[in-house]
């Protein structure tokens, strides 16, 4: 059939109600499927993303930690001498020249909390908690969360280790997306 067959049939006759149906019927289901398939491809570059933005994030953080504990001076542990988290641990920072530091867990608010940001924290001289930001928290992004899953002291070894690990989750904190754990020999007893 020819174009101007079709066209002078048009012409002649119109269109069916029945032929207006299925014709919307069939750009509805076709758009349906368009839509369905944007969104899956969105879905995937946003998980994808967020996957790659906690292996960079918990990487940083394990980084960062290795630094402070790796240069710190007058390591001290609460209590017993093997510790089994990191409230225990005081020491003096050189990267920022504070003493008595620990490491802590913030959550938004700002208050302690079991997974969040990951900061380090001392007394000022009014015996006030000031924390200072191991990463930028622009690097918390998607809502990734972090926390400390390991932290123990070695000390068959000559010279104690710490062997730390380190888990990035979603914001639900049902959904590990990186975890490091790594051992830091302290350079300065």
């Amino acid at each position: 059939m020819t174009l101007n067959k079709v066209v002078r049939k048009f012409n002649n006759k119109g269109v069916t109600l029945v032929e207006l149906l299925v014709t919307v019927v069939l750009l509805i289901l076709v758009t349906g499927m368009i839509t369905l398939a944007i969104d899956f491809g969105v879905r995937s570059f946003n998980k994808s993303n967020r996957e790659a933005e906690g292996q960079i994030l918990c990487a940083m953080l394990a980084t960062s930690v290795k630094d402070e504990l790796r240069y710190a001076k007058n390591i001290y542990i609460e209590g017993i001498d093997e510790g089994t988290d990191f409230s225990t641990l005081n020491f003096y920072s050189t990267n920022y020249s504070l003493k008595n530091c620990s490491f802590s867990i913030t959550g938004k608010d700002g208050l302690s909390a079991e997974s969040g940001f990951i900061m380090l924290s001392t007394l000022n001289g009014e015996n006030e908690l000031v924390q200072y930001d191991l990463v930028p928290k622009k690097t918390y992004v998607y809502g990734l969360k972090a926390k400390f899953s390991k932290f123990e002291r070695d000390s068959s070894q000559p010279n104690p280790n710490f062997i730390v690990g380190i888990q990035v989750m979603t914001q639900d904190d049902q959904t590990i997306i990186a975890e490091e754990e790594f051992a830091v020999e302290p350079l300065n007893r």
